[in-house]
Parts: C-alpha cells; structure tokens; sequence
C-alpha cells in the first residue's frame, strides 16, 4: 500500500471467462478491509498459484468457488507469514 501497509488477499490474473466480454486484468481481493482503493498504487506479490481460470454457468458457482479459493489463500498465506 501507498502507506506502507501489507495487506492479506486474494488474486486473479487472466480473462474471467465467466463474463462477456472476456476481459484480462488482475483483480485483488484483499481480506479485513473495508476502505476504497481504486486510484491507488499498489504492488502486489504473488504467493503461490491457487487452480487455472474456469467458466461458471451463473453466479452462485463462481461466487462459491471465490469463497472457496479466499478459504485456501487464508490457509496458505498463514503457513507463509509462519515461516517469514
């Protein structure tokens, strides 16, 4: 963060071919925050590759599987602040 924070999250890289059009981007979600971002610089470090990019037939499945895929970072990011 501008401010120096570290800052715990999730990340995608890649086109959401769940939506049209396909667009590629990098999203983050990071987790315990609740300020607005956009407009900032940020710098993001990648930690480890959670599953490749899939397309869900509606929202409930891609919303699930994010829940999902925030659940396993929170657990990897743990085991990785561990060891710094």
């Amino acid at each position: 963060m501008p401010d120096g924070r570290v800052l715990s999250g999730a990340a995608n890289i890649g086109i959401r071919p769940s939506f049209e059009p396909p667009k590629e981007l990098l999203e983050v979600h990071f987790f315990d925050i609740a300020e607005d971002l956009y407009g900032q610089t940020i710098e993001v470090e990648l930690i480890a590759y959670l599953r490749p990019e899939a397309k869900y037939e509606g929202l409930d499945p891609l919303v699930a599987q994010i829940a999902a895929d925030c659940a396993e970072a929170k657990r990897i990011l743990a085991g990785y602040k561990a060891k710094l």
